[in-house]
């Protein structure tokens, strides 16, 4: 064999070699393609600060009454001045006959305020207990499972005018008879509590220039309690909470900012921010106050809180659809029609197994809530046809 013929036969050989490797590799990514795709789905990531405090609030204890004391009011309910609140009970049927003055009481409310028409009180009833359930506020929650009782459960033929009278004679006899108990009135309007836990004598004045230890010396050990309940004088209300300086310093007094209870009681309230208190060691004293939901608050003293420094919203991308080129820049690939879409993105934060990324509809790209993001594909590159 001539020398020429071996080198073609080579070089034909390696060819060939080169053609079905090529041919290969084609073959195995159309048949193993690997194409991965989610849906972009806006998140937020909260930036909170965990702290321990106090509910201090314009309050005094119900201190005229023995230890059988019943409240005939309810848990954050208002109450004018010289109203009945309590009976203290001196007999051992005074308890069923306080009991049922009042349920009479509260039906013969309900009944008064109807107009008449029954199916539509019925409705209202359902109505006003998802409104009390929704709202928290939880002050007229039994009178609202009351007249759902008497309205739906109940298969009462009397109308309200005939059952009226009936119910007032029956008030009429109860009140006669009840000798054998005291009346318990509120010395002040306010919203009453049945909770007393012998911190009532604090007030928000001890707050100013408060420090922690201070703070923390108050709340160490209360004084006598009283079985009748308390009055909270004025709606607004306050969180003394301690915290690190570091993080009192995030906030300044006379901004808004969430506060997210925890612990035995859930609730997030939009709270000022009253005062930042003078530096103990490396701890001071944040105070917020809030003029709302008092009636949630009335019973409660020392909880847990999350403090919201801020809240980042974004786009929410996993790990493996982000790519970096050789610039530094990040960015992902969206699937648009049928054909791949560089989109660069700016990372906000990390969000578990992923990225937090800025909006498309705040930095002018089309990545936004909704849109089909390549997570895994072969040989990606703008404008290939995927999928």
């Amino acid at each position: 064999m001539k020398r020429g013929d071996l080198f073609i036969r080579l070089t034909a050989a390696v060819l060939f070699l080169a053609v079905a490797s090529y041919v290969g590799v084609y073959v195995y990514n159309a048949v193993v393609t690997t194409f991965v795709t989610t849906e972009a789905i806006g998140y937020s990531i909260e930036e909170t600060v965990p702290t321990n405090g106090f509910i201090i609030r314009t309050e005094q204890a119900l201190t005229d009454a023995g230890s059988s004391v019943l409240p005939i009011v309810s848990e954050g309910e208002k109450v004018a001045l010289g109203q009945v609140v309590a009976v203290e009970l001196l007999g051992h049927e005074a308890l069923e006959t306080a009991s049922e003055i009042r349920s009479l009481n509260m039906r013969i409310a309900h009944l008064e305020s109807l107009s008449g028409d029954i199916e539509a009180a019925a409705l209202q009833s359902v109505v006003n207990l998802s409104r009390s359930i929704h709202s928290g506020d939880f002050s007229r929650l039994e009178e609202a499972a009351l007249s759902i009782r008497a309205n739906i459960f109940t298969d009462n033929r009397l109308t309200p005018s005939e059952e009226l009278p009936l119910l007032r004679d029956r008030l009429r006899v109860l009140e006669a008879r009840s000798e054998d108990m005291r009346a318990v009135r509120a010395s002040v309007s306010g919203t009453f509590s049945q909770t007393v836990d012998g911190f009532e004598h604090i007030a928000p004045g001890v707050l100013v220039e408060i420090v922690p230890s201070v703070l923390e010396n108050l709340f160490s050990a209360p004084s006598s309690t009283s079985g009748a309940g308390k009055l909270v004088t004025e709606f607004k209300w306050y969180y003394a909470s301690v915290m690190d300086v570091a993080d009192a310093s995030h906030f300044t007094a006379g901004r808004r900012i969430p506060v997210q209870f925890s612990g035995v009681f859930h609730a997030e309230f939009d709270m000022l921010v009253e005062s930042i208190g003078r530096r103990e060691g490396d701890r001071c004293v944040v105070v917020f106050s809030s003029d709302i939901g008092i009636h949630n608050v009335a019973a409660l003293r020392g909880l847990r809180a999350d403090v919201v420094l801020d809240t980042i919203t974004g786009i929410r991308v996993p790990r493996e659809a982000i790519h970096l080129d050789d610039d530094g820049a990040t960015y992902l690939y969206l699937h648009s029609g049928n054909r791949a879409e560089r989109v660069d993105v700016e990372i906000l934060r990390e969000a578990g197994d992923g990225y937090l990324v800025r909006d498309g509809a705040d930095s002018g790209t089309p990545l936004r809530a909704g849109a089909v993001i390549i997570v895994k594909a072969n040989n990606l590159f703008h404008g290939k046809v995927v999928g």
